[in-house]
């Protein structure tokens, strides 16, 4: 009753309650409402570094589902296989190493323009004896063997808010992560994380069947690192992406870093594409 009547006397609040109603209604409700699956592929390009030899090219599979909707809130679990290849041995492909990334978060949405959600994200990466046999090849031309100062495996609480601005300039998408927790299941001390996150997405041009969008991820903190790409999304939908995307990034540094958000990312120029549908 009190709330009927602050809308009449606040016609404001009531247009808000009648947006943030409309999203609740409109969302698919239940058990696995919705899901994304994603594939991608990068390869790197000149200029080399010292860690070119170690890591080529990498790829990925993942997967977010919706496991449960009920209203504004959701359960969500998502999971990532990421695999790191090196320059071929004897012309023959070889995967130097493999990191897996799992997720369960829960997600409100305040509206159709704010998101605000919190969970625990994994991600451990794990080498291979391609990788040995690659740097046994470079140790006996003589080559010193660089080593990575991220750790191999993380564990980490986090809060996070995402926005999306259409009616502003580029309609810019934007994301903020706090992530200051890192720990071990086992009790023992973990190793640093970088406590910030932050992404954004901008859609540069817009036509009938494309669009060219900016994109950056990065981490702020001790060795931080960002990771810009131009991409090109053919067929986009009016909501949503398309399915097909190409795109070119960079990675300032020439160093290997590691993240519970993005798994493994290389310094370095790369070319790829992305394969990414809804369900």
């Amino acid at each position: 009753m009190l709330g009927a009547v602050s809308c009449l006397l606040d016609p404001s609040r009531a247009e808000a309650q009648a947006r943030a109603a409309s999203v609740s209604e409109a969302a698919q409700q239940g058990l696995f409402p919705g899901a994304i699956l994603d594939a991608e592929f990068r390869k790197y390009t000149p200029p080399r570094n010292v860690f070119s030899p170690y890591y080529a090219w990498d790829a990925h599979l993942a997967m977010d589902v919706t496991v449960v909707r009920k209203g504004r809130g959701a359960l969500a679990f998502s999971s990532l296989f990421q695999s790191v290849g090196t320059e071929n041995i004897s012309k023959r492909v070889t995967v130097g190493g493999t990191g897996y990334l799992l997720g369960l978060r829960f997600v409100h949405t305040r509206s159709k323009t704010f998101e605000l959600s919190s969970g625990l994200s994994h991600f451990s990466s794990h080498l291979t004896r391609d990788l040995d046999e690659k740097t046994e090849e470079e140790r006996r031309r003589g080559v010193p063997i660089p080593h990575g100062d991220d750790p191999s495996e993380y564990n980490v609480l986090y809060v996070s808010g995402r926005w999306t601005l259409p009616d502003r300039p580029l309609t810019p998408e934007l994301e903020l992560g706090l992530q200051p927790i890192n720990f071990r299941f086992n009790g023992r001390d973990a190793d640093y994380v970088r406590p910030i996150y932050l992404a954004s997405r901008w859609t540069l041009w817009q036509g009938e069947r494309k669009a060219v969008r900016a994109e950056t991820e990065q981490e702020i903190g001790r060795r931080p690192f960002i990771n810009v790409a131009l991409v090109l999304a053919l067929r986009p939908r009016k909501e949503g992406e398309g399915p097909f995307q190409a795109f070119v990034s960079a990675t300032p540094g020439g160093k290997i870093r590691v993240s519970p958000r993005t798994g493994s990312v290389r310094g370095g120029i790369a070319c790829g594409i992305r394969m990414r549908f809804r369900a």
